[in-house]
């Protein structure tokens, strides 16, 4: 275990860095509870793994792999706005970095010309009676495409969409900069404040797609995204107006 650095991590907390890890999600939930923030960040990961039990592919260069440990002391239906946060801080900064056609796909996948250059995962974990939210992050920096090829969607690195090389940890400090900075929103305001821009960044409106809660299926419209960061959606099958907190969106060709 390495010491610990300064507090430079999300939130002002500490910032670690490891070569490899099984998965930052797990070294994350390991770390002694802590009344800040704690962000853990590898080089690559064995087991990375995204939404529903997901692989996600960590080579051991041309990636950049987070988790940071929330002590969660907010309602428990906010939880999942701090993963939206982190989704809207990464198209702040693809746009601070000259990057073009971003788009955000609800609840937060980072798109860049159509193809997925970062994803994010959340869970919540307690021990002890105290609870903690994981916020796990992985951006594709600089991959080379015959290992995104292996995603089984179209994928990116954010070097290729946006035509120039950037130095990983400078990446790191400005998202977690752009993150803290916006989580501090979300937890003094909610989420009103900031959906209209999210909404700025979202290409689903009018368009339909499968609504996938890991279990089950539905065809639905997209119409929004309100201000508490829920999908208000009209199903197809009743054309009922309905709202969904969490789940994906996937094309209507998946299986």
């Amino acid at each position: 275990m390495p010491d610990l650095p300064p507090p430079i991590g999300f939130g002002g907390g500490a910032l670690l860095h490891f070569d490899s890890v099984t998965s930052t999600m797990d070294v994350a939930r390991e770390q002694p509870i802590s009344d800040l923030p704690t962000t853990v960040v590898a080089s690559s990961q064995t087991a990375g793994r995204g939404r529903f039990d997901r692989q996600w592919i960590s080579p051991p260069s041309g990636g950049l792999y987070l988790t940071v440990r929330i002590p969660w002391t907010r309602p428990v239906r906010e939880a999942p706005l701090v993963s939206i946060g982190a989704a809207l801080a990464l198209a702040r900064l693809a746009t601070q970095l000259g990057c073009t056609d971003i788009v955000l796909k609800w609840p937060n996948d980072l798109l860049l010309g159509g193809r997925k250059v970062a994803g994010i995962l959340a869970e919540m974990c307690h021990s002890d009676l105290v609870s903690h939210l994981l916020v796990g992050v992985g951006i594709n920096l600089s991959i080379p495409m015959e290992s995104l090829l292996k995603v089984g969607q179209p994928a990116v690195s954010l070097s290729e969409a946006c035509g120039k090389e950037f130095d990983p940890s400078q990446i790191l400090s400005r998202f977690l900069s752009i993150w803290s900075e916006i989580d501090k929103t979300l937890e003094r305001k909610g989420f009103a404040p900031l959906a209209r821009e999210f909404r700025s960044r979202s290409d689903l409106f009018g368009r339909q797609f499968i609504l996938s809660s890991g279990v089950e299926r539905e065809v639905v419209e997209v119409r929004d995204i309100r201000d508490d960061g829920a999908l208000e959606v009209q199903r197809l099958s009743s054309e009922e107006i309905d709202f969904a907190f969490a789940g994906e969106l996937l094309s209507l060709g998946s299986t």
